[in-house]
């Protein structure tokens, strides 16, 4: 009997070295991998991570538990930038090779896109600031006029014909590099958002987006959906490809 016991604990001990030696192979070809998440989605990945985590984490419960590590799975992915599952299915979104797109479910739009502009990131980082222009990316927007330095108010052209509207206050700002933003407390639309500019070889900029909105339940909700349509991936990659081509015709 003792000889048996020891035999099962030498297999679980054995299998215990077979899943951390996996472990680690793992956690090496993750750090040996280059950056394949674009900085847009990696923003996106570690504020909703850091949310998940700290929700987890207030649960004290084994769903708590499940969702603090799935926040931190998405907290790392965002901090170190890579991604073994895009890595297997080749896809790069720091290189714009391959973009996933969208997430988009009964109360939540969530976009990430980037493209590369022929043209340098001062200059697209200066009409960008100037955050009136922004419904020349986003036609979902109707117009976006500045409160204050921080403070602006978004209006969106609702299908309906009655406009909704919300304020937002920028959280960070890195002149020539990246605008993002938040809804306030009270707006009715909760979002955040973010425009990344990574300068590439040639002069050339990537322009990273990342947009998220949690509707409110609803006929409102409902209808600011329909502005977005059933593919929120491919309307933004379309207002882009606009962007692009009017940012690199010397608007």
């Amino acid at each position: 009997m003792e000889q048996e016991g020891y035999a099962l604990d030498s297999d679980s001990t054995e299998s215990d070295s077979a899943d951390k030696a996996l472990d680690l192979a793992a956690w090496q070809r993750l750090r040996s991998m280059q950056v394949n998440i674009s900085e847009a989605e990696r923003w996106g990945s570690a504020a909703l991570g850091t949310g998940l985590l700290v929700y987890g984490m207030r649960k004290r419960s084994w769903t708590g538990a499940l969702i603090g590590m799935a926040g931190a799975g998405l907290l790392l992915r965002g901090i170190l930038g890579r991604s073994l599952f895009y890595r297997a299915i080749g896809i790069n979104t720091a290189n714009g090779n391959g973009l996933p797109g969208q997430d988009k479910t009964a109360n939540l739009i969530r976009v990430d896109k980037s493209i590369a502009i022929a043209r340098g990131a001062e200059d697209i980082y200066r009409h960008l600031r100037e955050l009136g222009n922004l419904p020349e990316i986003f036609k979902h927007l109707k117009s976006v006029s500045s409160l204050d330095g921080k403070r602006s108010r978004w209006t969106a052209r609702m299908p309906a014909g009655a406009d909704l509207s919300w304020e937002t206050e920028l959280v960070e700002e890195r002149p020539n590099r990246k605008l993002a933003w938040r809804s306030s407390e009270e707006s009715e639309i909760i979002s955040e958002g973010a425009l990344v500019l990574d300068p590439l070889a040639g002069g050339r900029t990537q322009l990273g987006v990342h947009l998220e909105y949690a509707l409110p339940p609803g006929k409102t909700g409902r209808i600011f959906a329909r502005l977005f349509g059933k593919h929120p991936d491919r309307l933004v990659d379309e207002e882009l490809h606009r962007f692009k081509s009017r940012m690199e015709s010397g608007a």
